[in-house]
């Protein structure tokens, strides 16, 4: 356990030295092999979707499992790829730094990367939610989640989490040709995220007071509001980070498909400013050492 605090450590220095690499990338393996799959069993629907799940998925983590038995060294490397934080906040600060030095237009193309959503409609506040709401839900998705299932499940548990992470951003849309496909792709995600999303809202309430909020007041927003978002999971580190920045989140989203009524997170609170972007960095990285230092107490306590 101690040689795994200790490989975690590294991974965790890894990814705030260097970000995900440019090229090379194991993880776009898992997207070659999901295309692989859709077109080999796309037309058995739902089945095909759980036989991608099962193909992919029995793929990778036999290659990381393998490599790991053969080569030990090797777990760092890959927990340090399957661990994202450092390149989401490049991610989104350059969403901020192009609002804040070459306008509107620019923060738009920039925020087309990270969303789904039709910025072009987006007002200034708009993409500033679209990019706070990315940094949040990506809190989990790119660290707690992977932390999460490596102290559970060790470095299979953390590479088959990537598998469907991955999957479910190729496949898990309840529209077009992929509704029955991502289906249950999707709802694995979901199953997988339930603990770790909550977890994230709590380190999220643990980091708040060092930010100028709250940590009865995060959780708070996070327990009232988070239950209201389409998403089972989404929806608690977006409220908890609404909550301890004293914002408002969500709210009507265009969409290619139309607009998405959705309900706001920090209903009552201000509009999302430029200047929130160096708090909410702030709060995510003091949530993340929090995590971080929950799972040492773990592998070394």
């Amino acid at each position: 356990m101690g040689g795994r605090g200790l490989y975690l450590l590294l991974a965790v220095l890894l990814d705030r030295l260097l970000g995900d690499p440019s090229f090379g990338h194991p993880v776009r393996l898992i997207g070659f092999l999901g295309e692989a799959g859709f077109r080999v069993f796309k037309s058995l629907r739902a089945l095909g979707g759980l036989l991608t799940l099962f193909f992919c998925g029995g793929l990778f983590v036999g290659l990381v499992w393998g490599s790991v038995k053969g080569v030990p060294w090797l777990e760092p490397l890959w927990l340090f790829y399957f661990l994202a934080l450092t390149s989401l906040e490049r991610e989104v600060g350059q969403v901020f730094e192009a609002l804040k030095g070459e306008g509107l237009s620019a923060a738009r193309k920039r925020l087309r990367y990270l969303v789904s959503r039709r910025v072009e409609l987006l007002d200034e506040t708009g993409v500033i939610r679209g990019a706070l709401e990315t940094l949040a839900e990506n809190f989990n998705d790119g660290f707690c989640g992977p932390l999460f299932w490596y102290v559970v499940g060790g470095l299979p548990g953390t590479a088959f989490y990537k598998v469907v992470e991955t999957l479910d951003s190729m496949f898990g849309y309840p529209y077009g040709p992929y509704r029955a496909f991502g289906w249950p792709i999707a709802r694995l995600d979901d199953l997988l995220n339930l603990v770790p999303a909550r977890l994230s809202a709590v380190f999220l309430a643990l980091a708040a007071p060092f930010c100028g909020g709250s940590f009865f007041e995060t959780l708070r927003v996070a327990l009232r509001d988070a239950p209201a978002h389409p998403s089972p999971n989404a929806g608690w580190p977006e409220a908890a980070l609404a909550g301890a920045l004293g914002i408002s989140l969500g709210g009507p989203i265009p969409y290619p498909r139309g607009w998405e009524e959705r309900a706001w997170l920090g209903e009552g609170l201000r509009a999302p400013r430029l200047e929130d972007y160096s708090c909410a960095l702030r709060l995510t990285r003091l949530a993340a050492l929090w995590a971080l230092a929950t799972a040492l107490l773990v592998f070394f306590f």
